[in-house]
């Protein structure tokens, strides 16, 4: 043979070995495309699974002991996503569980062949893999938290246990630590003690913890020349955002407060007219969704055995609540009802705020 034939030769099993290794290649790039779009369709079915977790979980605040309300809720929300351009498909008895118990909500979002909505693939068919199934889950639940904001301008006794039956308040040995975060309170997150009506600034000078002190604080407004009257008047009817934790200190205010109380409340009020409170059932009639109206406040609480000198000075932060703003009496006088509230953070038992998160 000479040496043309086998150059001829030669560039033939050269076009071999490149075709074949162009069918190599393209199936490996097809491949990848499948395996690009299942990682889309998994990272889509976890979004679904955490948002119907999160959302049914997050009726346990308001509803502790309601396990429709909360399936019903995570069905909705994790329906409105998709995996792969197909709306998430929830079936309430297999793929939501309520666990009242412990206040978790677990979501699962699938599309699976058993049902008829398994994620199709394309170039993957050549090797017989027609569908695959997509499962994701998530599990949220509602924890103790022990930090908020919106609050409101008031400072009020915490409820401590009086051990010996002397109708007075027992201090603490754990009083205050640093790291100490069970404070003994024995208002409890329960229906128990929602619903308890308390006074939240106290009108008659004889009612007055210490003398001067009607339960008015001073809470600063970020970015606000408002001072005085005029700033604890806005912090009553509107939302403060500062950050205020369990352990800090606010400042106690001087005076009864009396006209900017009012005010205050009555523009609180004004925001949401028809809201009232019906024992045994909660907040009634309001115009917002249930938990939303702005007539909830936090409010801080003190240790009862360590009530505030006259005058201003710091006052250390044993709680936070949740109040739903009843009413003002003409000499300044307001009410509140004991509710759920939501906060961040974390802190152990007799919490009163409450977070929902993500556990798995």
């Amino acid at each position: 043979m000479g040496i043309i034939g086998m150059r001829s030769d030669e560039r033939g099993v050269s076009l071999v070995f490149v075709a074949l290794a162009m069918v190599v290649l393209l199936g490996m790039a097809a491949l990848a495309i499948d395996v690009g779009m299942l990682y889309t369709a998994k990272g889509q079915a976890q979004n679904a699974a955490d948002s119907g977790a999160l959302a049914g979980a997050g009726t346990l605040i308001l509803s502790p002991d309601d396990a429709t309300v909360a399936t019903n809720e995570a069905e909705t929300f994790a329906e409105q996503h998709q995996m792969i351009k197909q709306q998430v498909d929830i079936w309430p008895a297999e793929d939501v569980q309520v666990d009242l118990v412990n206040k978790r909500v677990t979501v699962t979002a699938r599309r699976i062949n058993a049902r008829g909505n398994a994620v199709p693939t394309f170039f993957a068919r050549v090797l017989s893999i027609d569908w695959v199934d997509v499962t994701a889950t998530a599990t949220a639940e509602v924890g103790p938290a022990n930090t908020a904001s919106c609050l409101k301008p008031w400072a009020i006794p915490d409820a401590f246990d009086d051990v010996n039956a002397n109708g007075v308040y027992d201090p603490l040995v754990d009083y205050y630590e640093p790291g100490v975060t069970s404070w003994g309170t024995t208002y409890r997150n329960s229906n128990m003690d929602f619903g308890a009506q308390l006074t939240l600034k106290v009108g008659s000078p004889g009612d007055a913890i210490t003398p001067g002190q009607f339960f008015p604080i001073d809470l600063p407004i970020a970015d606000s020349p408002d001072t005085g009257g005029d700033r604890y008047r806005e912090n009553i009817y509107q939302c403060n955002g500062e950050i205020v934790e369990v352990g800090d200190y606010v400042v106690t205010e001087n005076g009864n407060m009396v006209g900017p109380t009012n005010q205050g409340v009555q523009a609180l009020v004004n925001l949401d007219p028809s809201a009232h409170w019906v024992d045994g059932v909660g907040i009634q009639d309001s115009a917002f969704p249930p938990g939303a109206t702005p007539r909830i406040g936090r409010v801080p609480m003190f240790h009862p055995g360590f009530p505030p000198d006259p005058g201003r000075q710091d006052l250390l932060v044993t709680n936070i609540s949740g109040f739903f703003i009843e009413s003002v009496q003409g000499n300044g006088n307001v009410t509140g009802r004991l509710v759920p509230a939501l906060g961040t953070g974390a802190d152990g038992p007799g919490a009163l705020l409450q977070t929902v998160r993500l556990v798995k």
